[in-house]
Order: C-alpha cells, then sequence, then structure tokens
C-alpha cells in the first residue's frame, strides 16, 4: 500500500470536506446574536464524525513494519523537484505571513494605543505583543522551512541549520498561546476548538520535525500531528480568519503536508527513485569521455 500516496490524499480530502462541512455548520446552526450553536444539528454530528473518524483512521493506517530513520536526510530526504516545490511554497507563506501579521499586529497596536487610558484592555496587549512575536517568529521559520527542503532535496544540510530548525515550532508556540488568548474567554469551545486544535497539532508536528535533526525521532507522532494539523488546519479556514491568520494557517499545513509525505516514504518505502545526471554532469561525463 503506497502511503504516501493514501494518507496525503486522505489529508487532504478530509481536511476539505470539513472545509465544507463547517461552513455548513456556521451557516445553518450558528447563531451570531447569542454565539451559540444548534442543540442536535445535523451539521455539528457530521462534522464532529468526520473529525473523529480521521483521527482514529490516521493513527491505524500508521500501523505496520517500519522503518526508523535516526537522522534528518535518511527520514526526509527527497530527490523530486515536487517536493522542493512544496517546501518552497511553504517556506514563501511564512514569509507572507510574518509580513501580514506585523502590518496587522501593528494596525491593532495603533487601535490600542488611541483607547483612552482607563479604557485601556491589558489582555488586548497582550495579544497585539503575541501577534507581533509570532509574526516575528514566522520570518526565520520560513527560512528553515526553505533551508531544510533545499537540504532534503540536495542531501546535504549547512551546519548554522540546528539554530533556525526549531523556529516554526517556536512560531507554532506563540500561535497556540494567541489563539487561545483571543478566545479563551468564549463559553462554547466548539465556536474556536478547530482554529485552537489546528495550532497545537500544526506546532506539535514541526516539534517532532525538528527532533530529527537532534537525535530526537519519533516518526509516527510527527506524521499523525502532521497528517491530523493538515486537516483541523484547512477545516479551521472556514471561520472567517483573518488574512493573516489564513495565511499563517496555510503555510504551516502545507508545510506539514510536503514532511509528512517525504516521511511517509522514508519511513514505509517504497524510496525515491534515483535523482537523474543534471545538465552540468552530463557535460562533464563526455568530457571525460573525450579526454580518455
Amino acid at each position: 500500500m503506497r502511503k504516501d500516496i493514501i494518507l496525503p490524499g486522505l489529508a487532504l480530502a478530509g481536511g476539505i470536506a470539513g472545509f465544507a462541512l463547517r461552513k455548513w455548520q456556521l451557516s445553518s446552526a450558528f447563531h451570531p446574536e447569542t454565539g451559540l450553536f444548534t442543540h442536535g444539528a445535523p451539521s455539528t454530528y457530521a462534522l464532529l464524525g468526520l473529525t473523529v473518524l480521521l483521527l482514529v483512521l490516521i493513527p491505524l493506517l500508521l500501523l505496520g513494519k517500519h522503518e526508523t530513520p535516526q537522522s534528518f536526510l535518511p527520514a526526509f530526504g527527497s530527490p523530486e523537484s515536487g517536493q522542493m516545490t512544496l517546501w518552497a511554497s511553504a517556506g514563501l507563506l511564512f514569509l507572507a505571513a510574518g509580513l501580514i501579521n506585523l502590518m496587522e499586529g501593528g494596525q491593532l497596536l495603533q487601535l490600542w494605543q488611541a483607547t483612552q487610558p482607563l479604557d485601556r484592555d491589558p489582555t488586548q496587549l497582550t495579544l497585539t505583543a503575541a501577534r507581533l512575536l509570532c509574526a516575528l517568529l514566522c520570518l526565520p521559520a520560513g527560512a528553515a522551512v526553505l533551508l531544510l527542503g533545499r537540504g532534503a532535496y540536495r542531501w546535504t544540510l549547512p551546519d548554522s541549520l540546528g539554530y533556525l530548525a526549531p523556529m516554526p515550532a517556536f512560531a507554532g508556540l506563540v500561535w497556540l498561546f494567541s489563539t487561545h488568548l483571543e478566545h479563551g474567554t468564549e463559553p462554547v469551545f466548539l465556536r474556536y476548538g478547530f482554529a485552537l486544535a489546528a495550532s497545537a497539532f500544526l506546532m506539535l508536528a514541526h516539534y517532532y520535525i525538528a527532533g530529527f535533526l537532534f537525535a530526537r525521532p519519533r516518526p509516527r507522532r510527527a506524521l499523525f500531528f502532521a497528517l491530523s494539523g493538515v486537516v483541523l488546519g484547512l477545516t479551521s479556514l472556514a471561520d472567517g480568519l483573518s488574512l493573516g491568520e489564513s495565511v499563517l494557517t496555510l503555510a504551516f499545513s502545507l508545510s506539514a503536508l510536503g514532511f509528512a509525505r517525504a516521511l511517509l516514504v522514508g519511513v514505509f518505502g517504497p524510496g525515491w527513485p534515483e535523482r537523474m545526471p543534471s545538465g552540468a554532469e552530463d557535460c562533464e561525463d563526455r568530457e571525460d569521455q573525450a579526454q580518455s
């Protein structure tokens, strides 16, 4: 069974289906004036049933005989240009998310400063600071994803990468904190539960991915959190997130999907095809043959 095809496809299909069901739930069962959901709505049961089914099915499909790579390159090394495209796109989305969230955080800070001193909410200032910190961390996180992807593609990693590798997980931790801080006072967990779960799962996915660089490989945990995080991240996009939050969710989800697919090949096979020689290498081979 080609788990490197089935499981990413399942995560994408499940996330798209979850997005559609979440839209249905918010349009048919959510009451904005009260902030409550209709009890026993079919859309709610369908959404929760799909989510539970996927969160059970994914770890079951991860069972079976597998390899346990002890370092990053045996786990994620990939000669496919498609894999590099996924990582490059995710890295650029991280950079875009950082810039957009810096602008949005700056606007929130200006609004807070324009408020009368007696009316200022300290929690709002903490939330603004968390968003700005997350935006700043997205910049080295994007660089880390780009360098990790290039290193996996070229099968070589720079020595300085160890300092950048944890940055996506750090950005995810601050993202999780800001999401909880923004919605923690809401009485209905279902209103923000998917966004909170997505930030937690995607943060843990990148934490376990970085662990391969520090001799702490946990392939099944990395795969479970990455694939499940993709499902939850795509579902949470239906919640009407801001532009910065939407781009950040897409960046984390695309990065997790790329690393998950490469790791599935490294853990379960069938192995990557041999890298074709480049044009420069062909020219060198012809010159060597002519000289001999």
